[in-house]
């Protein structure tokens, strides 16, 4: 355990966690070094502002059920920095994640001697350690979810079987562009030549923007609702029913990840999966029955842990509520950062509860617990304030309520669930990063 937050520490505070560094020349330059340990593998590249996640699980899961060895990347991550690392759809062990630090570390640091431009950053390291990950393991597919954006994210050196774009909404403005059109030729940017491209719901223009970037590439693009589709059978929390159309039609399609915009991301890794490789009914029920995230509308111990830390997110948090649990008695643990939209958040869900305990996430960017108490009083009836997240946590539990959340920061939601799954906090979570 030492070693592994020995690693960690050196991670955190030598590759400045929030630092981002445009540019895929050190990413490259790194890879180099290694041996090129990214090539020879099929990959999946995901992008989208919304689902990104869910689409890159999906696919890691129908590899996986399909009998095949396949590795996943995530970013960000909840309670331990091994959920950025699949194997098999498993988190990779601490010894694994030590091991590519290491191999990783020497190659990163001839370049840091080059100057602070060719140092690779935190999500530059992280991404090469997978790739070495993915080599030595000797997988045959990898599932990779793109960082931030897509041109120039860490991820887009591979060249992928398919490229994967979920959705396009207003996100990141102040990196990716202030228009939707501005943030598809961001995400556009994981088209790669001749290698299709599968889209889901999103704006004419974004889809416009796609469109064009795909036929400069000869891409063969395939829209949802265009080229494949699907429908909702039954909605029922953790068994939600769906019927797919495409290349094969499937019925009564079992998944487990909850809310409506899952119907969505469930079509568009079936159509990506489907371009790449033949699919045999019982693997694809056997994935989506199982593809799990923690922390996504989750039952754990009595609680729903969810994040809501936007006004999207707040949305459709509020929607599946209504959609899993009509007409309960509600009471939620809510913390959220300084830095978010409080008031539009807090607008959304604050009606939705009849009992909040509001808490504090353990973050650097977490202080004014006191404003967000007195938002929360104006949407909702019955709100207490409570610092630490523990002892909220203990208060939720003894109300007397139908249904019980812990939703806001994903911050929140980490540490919380690392809590009710190892009854306390662990180191890896005390050391900072945030």
């Amino acid at each position: 355990m030492s070693e592994f937050i020995d690693v960690l520490k050196y991670l955190y505070f030598t590759r400045p966690y929030n630092t981002m560094k445009i540019g895929l020349f050190r990413i490259e330059q790194l890879l180099s070094r290694m041996g090129n340990p990214h090539s020879g593998i099929q990959y999946f590249h995901v992008t989208g502002s919304n689902g990104k996640g869910s689409v890159t699980t999906f696919l890691e899961y129908l590899a996986h059920m399909h009998g095949h060895n396949v590795t996943g990347f995530y970013s960000p991550h909840l309670s331990t920095i091994l959920e950025r690392f699949h194997y098999n759809t498993e988190n990779i062990t601490q010894e694994d994640f030590v091991e590519a630090a290491n191999v990783v570390k020497p190659y990163a640091e001839a370049m840091d001697k080059i100057g602070e431009e060719f140092s690779p950053s935190f999500f530059e390291y992280m991404t090469a350690m997978y790739f070495y990950l993915t080599k030595v393991k000797g997988v045959e597919y990898g599932s990779v979810e793109v960082g931030l954006g897509g041109r120039f994210d860490s991820t887009n050196v591979i060249t992928p079987q398919v490229s994967v774009i979920s959705t396009i909404s207003l996100e990141h403005t102040n990196v990716l562009g202030n228009t939707v059109e501005e943030i598809a030729f961001e995400k556009a940017g994981i088209i790669k030549p001749q290698k299709p491209v599968v889209i889901g719901v999103m704006p004419e223009g974004a889809k416009e923007v796609i469109r064009d970037i795909a036929a400069q590439r000869g891409s063969k693009i395939y829209e949802f609702g265009k080229d494949f589709s699907a429908e909702v059978v039954e909605h029922s929390f953790n068994k939600n029913m769906y019927n797919y159309h495409g290349e094969h039609d499937i019925s009564n399609i079992q998944v487990q990840l909850n809310g409506r915009h899952q119907l969505y991301n469930f079509a568009v890794a079936l159509k990506a999966f489907e371009l790449v490789h033949s699919l045999d009914e019982k693997s694809v029920k056997s994935a989506f029955s199982q593809a799990f995230i923690p922390g996504r509308f989750e039952l754990l111990d009595g609680f729903i842990l969810d994040g809501s830390h936007n006004p999207q997110a707040a949305q459709n948090f509020a929607e599946n509520i209504e959609l899993y649990f009509p007409n309960q008695q509600r009471a939620a643990l809510f913390g959220i950062l300084d830095d978010k939209d409080k008031e539009s958040v807090l607008r959304i869900l604050g009606p939705k509860f009849d009992r909040m305990i509001i808490t504090l996430p353990r973050s650097k960017r977490a202080n004014r617990i006191e404003e967000t108490y007195e938002i929360a009083k104006k949407y909702c009836k019955n709100v207490v304030i409570e610092n630490d997240p523990i002892v909220g946590l203990e208060k939720l539990r003894q109300i007397d309520a139908d249904s019980k959340f812990i939703t806001g920061s994903f911050y929140l939601i980490g540490y919380l669930r690392d809590y009710l799954v190892n009854g306390k906090i662990s180191e890896e979570l005390n050391i900072g990063g945030a």
